[in-house]
């Protein structure tokens, strides 16, 4: 019978990977909610933010930073290079593309994350790149039925850091003149731009955010676990797509709560389970629930057309 306290911990556990799986699945809601198509090159950068948070973060040691400036400065960096990625990705692939019909942006976001596959290995030398852990000392540490219960500054730091961006996100979207113009956007484009709003400039903002939320997921595991590859990106980006369809495709709070979902039924395998059939027995878990709920559990009627 498990511990009270072994329950609370896996809880932690969990909610330390829905942080960054929420992160990544609102970078896809976002462009999906507003354009209606899929882009899954975001999990490609999120790798290269991860890559990034670890050179800056090595630079910062070298330097001799402290841990939080560190960590610090290793945010700070990717976010601005992430979203000079996105500008620069949205202005010369994703734009003449986002009216287009059929899966032209899907296999165009394909190859483009192949792409920064390629780079990475390529400046990586094919190998995995590591970083001192950071910040693991014990901010919780007590016993509870028989089981010790820690809990790191680096998970709260998470945990906490994944809060605020969430909650910042869907303020802007609620409260802020760009949040109005993306929400008539995701509506109806084209009315939207009949009544003056610059949707071209909507849109480039959503691909900078989602390209800084995707580097932000990238950031708290490249910190949380210490180690990035450059085939990482693939499964993360298919993992965040499948938490944003549990939640219901084009919706934030669907991406939010489907992300959690994903976690929490990864740790509880992992707890109950051997490891190694967690993402088999995690997938044909979340197809079962779309073949009960195909609009996901928060998800309304799609659109068919971005027009």
């Amino acid at each position: 019978m498990l511990s009270v306290g072994y329950v609370i911990q896996q809880f932690f556990n969990a909610l330390v990977i829905g942080s960054f799986y929420s992160l990544l699945a609102v970078s896809y809601a976002l462009v999906h909610g507003l354009t209606n198509r899929i882009v899954l090159s975001f999990g490609d950068m999120a790798m290269v933010g991860s890559f990034s948070a670890i050179y800056a973060a090595i630079i910062g040691l070298a330097l001799g930073l402290n841990a939080p400036a560190v960590v610090a400065v290793a945010a700070i960096g990717t976010g601005v290079f992430l979203a000079a990625l996105g500008v620069a990705s949205f202005n010369v692939i994703f734009s003449p593309l986002i009216r287009g019909k059929g899966q032209t942006l899907l296999i165009v976001s394909i190859s483009f994350g192949l792409v920064l596959q390629e780079i990475m290995r390529l400046q990586s030398g094919g190998r995995e790149q590591w970083l001192e852990p950071m910040l693991s000392e014990a901010i919780i540490e007590t016993p509870i039925t028989g089981f010790m219960v820690r809990v790191s500054a680096m998970q709260i730091l998470i945990i906490g850091a994944a809060a605020a961006l969430l909650l910042m996100m869907f303020a802007v979207l609620r409260w802020t003149r760009v949040g109005k113009f993306w929400r008539a956007c995701s509506e109806d484009a084209s009315l939207a731009a009949l009544l003056g709003v610059d949707v071209r400039k909507v849109t480039t903002l959503s691909f900078i955010a989602a390209s800084v939320y995707s580097g932000a997921a990238g950031v708290t595991l490249a910190i949380y676990y210490g180690g990035v590859s450059f085939y990482m990106g693939l499964m993360l980006g298919l993992k965040a797509l499948f938490a944003s369809i549990i939640g219901g495709f084009g919706t934030l709070g669907g991406a939010v709560a489907g992300a959690f979902v994903l976690a929490f039924l990864e740790t509880i395998w992992a707890t109950f389970f051997p490891l190694g059939y967690r993402d088999v027995a995690v997938f044909m878990l979340i197809l079962s629930l779309l073949v009960i709920r195909p609009q996901g559990l928060l998800g309304e009627r799609l659109r068919t057309d971005y027009e």
